[in-house]
């Protein structure tokens, strides 16, 4: 979700601070991430071996589950926001068509694996990559969230080919040598986006830097698990919650529990059910990623027509 300003605080007494010295307060997720991307780089490079690959898709669950869905469990308040839902009926409809969207996603992911897991890793590379310069335009955005993406490639194409491959088979392994092919090209473009980023926002700036070096010291999923937990879900649950507040706080936190518990059953069973045809560091490696995939799309789509919202309605100038 784009942020939204900040109430104003003062500089000096009786003199409020301009939009621009706004921007450029540090928001509590920059400090949150840089402190645990910094500690997760010092571990792993003091640690040896790393930890055991059951051990960090277990921690990947678990954080994505408590920290990482909940920014998604604001969708039906954007969606009233949106004025996709007024009424108990029109939430039904909202709930049907968004679950919906979801099992499509992963049907379509059964029956081609390996293009659902591309598609998946484009709308995620926009999706991430508009955390930072989200004024600027979508090419700049989208070469930063792909440059994240491709990095942990770079760092260990290996691990990251056997992650894609229990994803989606044996063929997926490509798409991981595809990014590590690329990665070069776009640490670069990253480092550029970085300083477009820190012209209008010095933290955004460091915070990249900071998920670049993260993603090239620390093992794949430690990555992504300390960036999206501590940075992108931080983030859009804060604006989410600020940008609610007008509409009872009792009813946003009571949505977020609800949307969030509901994919967590709906995993739960499907381990259950589906238990003892894999190995449970695969199943939860593959509950987790499917699973966010699912949600991502809807999401992402919520998030856009958000954003576009946002704008519209902020003064020009």
């Amino acid at each position: 979700m784009t942020a939204t300003e900040p109430p104003s605080v003062t500089t000096a007494p009786g003199r409020p601070t301009t939009a621009a010295t706004r921007r450029h307060a540090t928001p509590f997720e920059t400090r949150l991430f840089l402190s645990l991307a910094l500690l997760t780089a010092l571990a792993f490079l003091l640690a040896n071996p790393e930890p055991p690959l059951v051990v960090q898709i277990a921690a990947i669950a678990i954080l994505a589950a408590v920290l990482g869905m909940p920014h998604g469990a604001l969708d039906p308040l954007i969606a009233r926001r949106l004025g996709y839902w007024r009424t108990p009926l029109t939430f039904a409809v909202f709930n049907l068509a968004y679950t919906g969207v979801a099992a499509a996603v992963v049907a379509l992911w059964l029956l081609a694996p390996v293009p659902s897991l591309v598609a998946f890793l484009l709308i995620s590379a926009a999706h991430f990559g508009s955390d930072w310069n989200r004024e600027r335009p979508l090419a700049l955005r989208f070469t930063t969230g792909a440059a994240l993406l491709s990095l942990p490639s770079l760092r260990d194409v290996d691990a990251v080919a056997d992650l894609y491959a229990t994803l989606a088979g044996e063929g997926a392994r490509i798409v991981a040598q595809t990014q590590a092919a690329i990665g070069p090209v776009l640490l670069v473009a990253l480092a550029a986006a970085a300083v477009v980023a820190a012209r209008r926002a010095p933290h955004e700036g460091i915070e990249l830097l900071a998920a670049a070096a993260l993603a090239l010291l620390a093992p794949p999923l430690m990555f992504f698990i300390v960036y999206f937990c501590a940075l992108h879900s931080a983030r859009h649950l804060r604006e989410g919650f600020r940008e609610e507040h007008g509409h009872g706080r009792r009813l946003t936190v009571l949505i977020v529990a609800t949307y969030t518990l509901a994919p967590l059953l709906m995993a739960g069973a499907f381990l259950w059910a589906t238990a003892g045809t894999a190995s449970l560091d695969d199943q939860l490696l593959r509950v987790v990623f499917i699973g966010l995939a699912a949600l991502t799309v809807p999401h992402m789509a919520l998030v856009t027509l958000g954003d576009r919202a946002l704008r519209s309605n902020q003064p020009a100038g």
